[in-house]
């Protein structure tokens, strides 16, 4: 289910009404959104204009979300079953109540179609979205998933690893990446299998490279850039596939030529270059392994 977009008036205009912001700090905002990427809340809230609430609230007068202050609901187990754990934490949401085929879910991020998307498909219900704040939703997941949770992040990465790995925690949504520096990861030429839902549609698609940062791939499917995929990726035969979301950065024709080289050659379908938006420490263990073992 989609959710109803009604947008009345901008995020700008709204906080500037409320006297949240002045018209000087959305500008610095716009400009560092403008330059940086990603969403225009997120910039606010790392530059301590607003606070994550600020932008709940203003979010659920754009866009005709209701806003869900989750310290006030008890979660029943087997509504907090119905979402696999890992998806949980992967897009900071939970599932917190069920009427009929109605599956109400609390997101930091109810403007991601693609997840609600999935999130239909995995439960086979219709999505009623509410909003609660990062923080919020954080708190609760680990309240109600703590012992769980600490299994997960007991994957060990060395010193070394985790230098490689930049995400923000400050943002709604986490967003690794800043321009050329994704140069530095090292790439290992390996051609894997991996799968990603779109436009509620699973596509098969194989890797042509993938690196600590991301994956350039070969898609039969126009993907447009800024778009998140939730995506599988098949390192090992015998494995369970590790589970990410991965940020479109680039694509390009491959009539046109090489999206990574700039090479041109004949070929079909589209290559696509994503970075990794976000990955759990356990799936980051299992890449760390498996590049360890192919970077030459």
């Amino acid at each position: 289910m989609t959710p109803l977009r009604i947008v009345r008036k901008s995020m700008g205009e709204i906080l500037m009404e409320r006297k949240i912001i002045t018209r000087e700090q959305l500008d610095i905002a716009l400009d560092e959104h403008k330059h940086k990427g990603g969403y225009l809340s997120q910039h606010l809230i790392a530059l301590g204009f607003a606070t994550e609430l600020d932008i709940a609230v203003c979010l659920s007068n754009q866009y005709n979300f209701a806003y869900l202050p989750l310290s006030n609901y008890s979660i029943p187990t087997d509504i907090l079953n119905i979402i696999p754990l890992k998806w949980i934490r992967i897009y900071t949401l939970l599932p917190v109540d069920r009427l009929g085929n109605v599956l109400s879910v609390s997101m930091a991020d109810p403007l991601n179609e693609g997840v609600i998307q999935m999130l239909h498909q995995i439960t086979n219900c219709e999505i009623q979205v509410f909003i609660s704040t990062y923080s919020e939703l954080s708190d609760a997941i680990n309240a109600y998933f703590g012992v769980q949770l600490k299994d997960l992040k007991d994957a060990y990465l060395d010193t070394q690893d985790l230098g490689k790995i930049k995400t923000s925690d400050e943002f709604i949504r986490t967003k690794s990446y800043g321009g050329q520096e994704r140069r530095q990861y090292v790439r290992v030429n390996k051609e894997l299998e991996i799968s990603y839902y779109f436009h509620e549609k699973t596509f098969k698609a194989k890797t042509k490279n993938i690196s600590y940062g991301g994956i350039f791939f070969i898609s039969s499917s126009f993907i447009p850039v800024d778009t998140n995929l939730a995506c599988k990726i098949f390192l090992k035969e015998k494995q369970p596939p590790i589970d990410v979301v991965i940020n479109i950065l680039r694509i390009q024709s491959r009539a046109e030529g090489d999206a990574e080289t700039g090479e041109e050659k004949p070929g079909e379908g589209y290559d696509v270059v994503g970075i990794f938006d976000f990955i759990t420490s356990e799936d980051r263990a299992l890449l760390v392994s498996f590049l360890k073992e192919n970077i030459p």
